[in-house]
């Protein structure tokens, strides 16, 4: 199933119409709602959506109920604080039934940024100026930042797992899976190495990841680790997959229209058939999303 995500036509003054019409005639199977929709424009978008004849998709969780007041946020599941948790926890909760009604199989978890002292701008300042070096690991500030969320990790994992342990019967008393959507850089959550720690934790519930080559690469520009066998675990523990490219430290790109190592694009190794959701930006014309529409199925499918 291949799915046109919401990032390609926002909603806006026409509202949830020039999705649909794209998804439609670029020839996708349904939709993939991003966080930045709210939960009535969700709705309204899955109602017309399957009048349409698309397929209802999934859904990254927890959406919002209200546009905010500008300095403000919603709470993070990740967070590390058990109150703030909880009221994300509610919110998903809300995502989870507005999907649960429409048939959704999997719903995608975003845990929410780490605020750590080193500030991201700074290593993607370096990157795009190649100033970031090997040494950076240790010395500069992506070293800074590895070591304060190292010193973090075993925090950051209880306030996933707490979540996790509060979702998860949700979501498989309506037959759903949880996808967790991975984080490749110190400043996200949960790495790699601890999603596929909490997947076993959870061992034969309804969770795995949301497999991201895109985020994947980033990992690789950073020089962070990946080996082979983690790579392979995570394809194993795949139930989604978020299609899009990098270029650099920056994600998000329509497929073909960015980088990807010849590792990330071949699709062995699934658990079979996965909702693909095709992201890209706003700006892209209607036969790119096509083509790319076109690429993702001749991968997957």
């Amino acid at each position: 199933m291949i799915l046109c995500a919401s990032s390609l036509r926002p909603v806006g003054d026409a509202g949830v119409d020039p999705l649909v019409r794209l998804a439609s005639e670029a020839g996708f199977d349904g939709v993939g709602i991003g966080r930045s929709w709210l939960l009535p424009q969700a709705s309204e978008l899955l109602a017309v959506a399957l009048r349409a004849g698309l397929a209802p998709g999934v859904l990254a969780g927890p959406l919002g109920e209200r546009a905010l007041m500008p300095g403000k946020r919603y709470p993070r599941l990740g967070a590390e604080a058990p109150d703030e948790r909880q009221a994300a926890i509610a919110l998903t909760r809300q995502s989870l039934e507005v999907a649960g009604g429409v048939g959704m199989s999997v719903i995608a978890l975003d845990f929410g940024p780490v605020p750590l002292r080193s500030a991201a701008a700074d290593v993607a300042r370096l990157f795009a100026t190649r100033e970031l070096e090997d040494y950076d690991l240790d010395e500069g500030p992506l070293g800074a930042a590895l070591r304060e969320r190292r010193g973090r990790a075993a925090a950051l994992a209880d306030a996933v797992r707490w979540s996790l342990e509060a979702l998860l019967p949700d979501a498989e008393r309506r037959g759903m899976a949880l996808a967790i959507e991975l984080g490749a850089t110190p400043w996200t959550l949960p790495s790699p190495r601890e999603a596929l720690d909490l997947i076993g934790l959870f061992g034969g519930a309804r969770l795995g990841v949301a497999f991201d080559p895109a985020k994947l690469m980033v990992m690789r520009a950073l020089g962070l680790p990946l080996s082979e066998g983690r790579l392979a675990a995570l394809r194993a523990a795949a139930v989604l997959v978020v299609e899009n490219d990098a270029v650099g430290v920056d994600v998000g790109f329509l497929p073909g229209l960015g980088e990807r190592d010849d590792d990330l694009v071949k699709p062995e190794g699934f658990p079979g058939k996965l909702p693909v959701v095709v992201v890209g930006p706003a700006d892209t014309t209607d036969e790119e999303v096509t083509a790319a529409a076109t690429l993702a199925r001749a991968r997957y499918e």
